[in-house]
């Protein structure tokens, strides 16, 4: 082998290890799929440096004609398999979509019609035709069906690109850094044939010889637009974690304080607290004063997660909360609520609610749960006891509900725990469920505490108790206390 062909052979191996980190990047780094062009074009690229390497090897040994046969068609397919991935890929990045028939038609019959020429050439000598020297000698298809798609797959992507550049420009000037890169591919690999021409000689002519340039130009071009979208991407996701954490603000400074202050009745006592399973979320409570001697409370959980539920969340706050300040009682509040949120309820969105109205003066508690978690009453000297009474279905379900109430008496010393599912529901890594039971059993061991330090360790037992696994769902509860 001369020394032309050796160090060529040894950039070869160099572009194939360069495709092969390439492949790996983008399934690993960038996470594209194996099926996606930008994988299929680097595989396609790297079978075709193998089969070059091969064909280098066995050419010159007449013994090996059936061997050389098959590594210069492998190498000639291959090539036309890679030209039209890298076309359908350029294409795909200048957001032009093809239908079936034109991927048929364009690709899929040119490309197996010359697949199937080149494996019947040993017997048509129509590609090539092997010499008494074991050469493969280009034959007539060679220079027209072969060259002719390289130059149409490689060379089309091209005229649309200097549209792009020129014409097309102004309509999608967000694009400009990656149609520069694609630019610059189209032109690299003329550039790099004339100067592997002028290093290696001219003896390297008497076959394609591109894998090499291809490699080298396929590198800089997915290394550089992936790179691109990446960056795009995450600005995206920073200015969205931005936007998010802005609406975490406003949904947070849209609830009441956790620890309200009731300067007027001291024999009142309440703790909330509320964390999300995203940055925003679908839990809410709330709590104010109807007038001088009742108050209102509630909690809520609305279905979904993130932006849509907190959207809805907001909503529903602000309305149950209207009616709560003209409606006498908690049925009437909801069965007004309810047929507003039903109203242009497209994306079929509901919520469950607990909601009381407390009498300072005489602790009588007139409640309605529509579809909510049973809250759980903790009688001073008693154990826990369940609300278990349900009065109507979710808020925004049916149009037509009416809902019911209930009354209750609170003594001093009693405490009145609401919370939403993502309480009892979290799970550890075994896949068991907190539990009501684990509720009652910290209310019972922090029975002399306060509600806030009642609150503190159930949501540290909580958290230790599903430690290792992702938060699925929000977690609020209010705990009132009266007062001994």
């Amino acid at each position: 082998m001369i020394a032309e062909d050796r160090l060529y052979l040894e950039l070869l191996f160099v572009g194939a290890f360069l495709l092969v980190i390439l492949l790996v990047n983008n399934i690993l780094l960038y996470k594209h799929k194996i099926t996606d062009y930008t994988s299929l074009m680097t595989i396609a690229g790297i079978v075709m440096c193998a089969f070059e390497i091969a064909w280098m090897v066995t050419r010159g040994h007449p013994e090996l004609n059936t061997l050389a046969y098959v590594t210069g068609c492998g190498y000639c397919i291959s090539f036309v398999v890679f030209v039209a991935l890298l076309n359908l890929y350029l294409i795909n990045r200048f957001g032009i979509k093809i239908n079936k028939i034109r991927l048929i038609i364009g690709y899929i019959i040119p490309v197996t019609a010359f697949a199937l020429i080149c494996i019947s050439t040993p017997w048509t000598h129509l590609v090539f035709k092997m010499t008494e020297t074991g050469q493969l000698q280009k034959m007539v298809l060679f220079g027209t069906l072969y060259i002719g798609l390289l130059y149409f797959y490689v060379f089309s992507p091209f005229i649309i690109e200097i549209y792009f550049l020129t014409i097309g420009r102004k309509k999608k000037p967000e694009n400009v850094e990656i149609h520069i890169s694609l630019f610059v591919f189209c032109i690299m690999i003329p550039i790099l044939y004339l100067l592997q021409q002028l290093i290696l000689g001219e003896k390297l002519s008497y076959y394609q010889n591109l894998s090499l340039l291809v490699s080298i130009a396929l590198v800089y071009l997915v290394t550089n637009v992936s790179t691109q979208a990446v960056i795009k991407s995450r600005a995206k996701v920073e200015a969205i974690e931005t936007d998010l954490r802005i609406a975490a603000k406003i949904q947070t400074d849209a609830l009441p304080p956790t620890t309200p202050e009731f300067d007027k009745y001291l024999n009142i006592d309440m703790k909330c607290c509320l964390n999300t399973a995203k940055e925003v979320g679908g839990d809410f409570y709330d709590y104010f004063f109807i007038d001088d001697n009742r108050m209102c409370f509630l909690i809520a959980d609305v279905s979904g997660k993130g932006t849509p539920a907190a959207l809805f969340m907001m909503i529903a706050k602000t309305i149950i909360k209207d009616y709560a300040l003209i409606k006498e009682s908690t049925s009437e509040i909801l069965n007004e609520a309810n047929v507003r949120l039903c109203e242009n309820n497209k994306e079929s969105m509901f919520a469950t609610v607990w909601i009381g109205i407390l009498d300072i003066r005489t602790m009588t508690l007139q409640y309605t749960n529509a579809g909510h978690n049973h809250p759980i009453l903790q009688r001073k000297d008693k154990g826990c006891e369940e609300l278990d009474t349900v009065h109507g279905l979710m808020l925004a379900g049916f149009d037509s509900t009416r809902y019911k109430q209930s009354e209750i008496h609170l003594e001093k010393g009693d405490r009145l725990l609401l919370y939403t599912d993502g309480a009892t529901e979290a799970h550890n890594k075994n896949n068991e469920l907190y539990g009501i039971e684990r509720v009652e059993r910290m209310l019972e061991d922090t029975r002399d505490c306060s509600g806030e330090t009642t609150l503190n360790k159930m949501v540290d037992d909580i958290n230790d108790f599903a430690k290792g696994v992702a938060q699925f769902d929000d977690i609020t509860m209010v705990i009132i206390s009266i007062k001994e």
